[in-house]
């Protein structure tokens, strides 16, 4: 898997995307995507405003994302099908996204070879009333 240098910047414990768009923090980072995270663009959706959740994809693969001794963060990459851009993330053990960082455009690593995971979160619906 090919490392790439893009400049972005990883936020600790993000809540949603707008804590990952501080543009003034950004600098060149360098990042090695290992998986890649393909989901519906719903639940892409849900997960740009609950990335501080636990999400059940990221428990599979939490212990291959973290930063080495030489500066490379090894990444998961969360996006959805005809989404030019996607989330990077660093959980370092955790089920949630420890450290995330906005990719605005997916076209500029190379993932030739990196696998991808495609999943069917369930996102929660409200109950209703009478179901109780």
């Amino acid at each position: 898997m090919a490392e790439s240098t893009i400049n972005t910047y990883f936020c600790r414990k993000p809540r949603c995307l707008d804590d990952l768009l501080e543009e003034r923090r950004q600098g060149p980072v360098r990042v090695q995507v290992e998986r890649i995270i393909q989901l519906t663009y719903e639940q892409y959706q849900h997960f740009l405003s609950h990335i501080w959740e636990g999400m059940p994809f990221f428990e599979a693969h939490k212990r291959s994302t973290y930063c080495d001794s030489k500066g490379v963060n090894h990444c998961l990459l969360v996006t959805a099908r005809n989404i030019r851009g996607g989330i990077l993330v660093d959980c370092q053990g955790y089920n949630f996204a420890r450290y995330a960082a906005d990719l605005p455009d997916k076209s500029i690593l190379d993932l030739r070879s990196v696998p991808i995971d495609h999943y069917e979160m369930k996102l929660r619906q409200p109950r209703n009333q009478q179901e109780r």
